[in-house]
């Protein structure tokens, strides 16, 4: 629920004003992310994209109206697994091939490259309200 970050963000503006805060996790896990693989062996993961870039929105929008978030960490940059799914989903923005430890960025990880770098992307006029 990506606006619940919106929310939060207005209650938390609304009961500690000016209380520097920050995101200290958010992601998703895909089962079996290999079939999104293209031809050069990269995983275009556009659902994780589209993901990040709604939950960047809704917090973008809170800080233009006066929020004191001051960061939004990932979970996470390696993939990783958890128990939770059996180990079958996948979380990261590199992919890491389990039989050898090699290491391939995904889409989405040279798409978060530079937001990082430009400090945001390009989005419509409140696509997702």
């Amino acid at each position: 629920f990506p606006k619940a970050l919106y929310d939060i963000a207005q209650e938390m503006t609304k009961r500690y004003p000016k209380t520097p805060w920050f995101v200290s996790e958010t992601g998703m896990g895909v089962h079996d992310e290999g079939r999104f693989r293209n031809k050069d062996g990269v995983i275009e993961d556009l659902y994780r994209i589209d993901f990040y870039k709604e939950h960047l929105f809704w917090l973008h929008k809170a800080i233009e109206e006066g929020a004191s978030c001051f960061g939004f960490h990932t979970w996470a940059a390696l993939d990783c697994w958890s128990w939770n799914n059996a180990y079958k989903n996948r979380y990261g923005f590199i992919e890491v091939d389990l039989n050898d430890q090699t290491r391939t960025i995904k889409k989405s990880g040279r798409w978060y490259r530079q937001v990082s770098l430009e400090n945001g992307f390009e989005i419509e006029e409140d696509p997702f309200v």
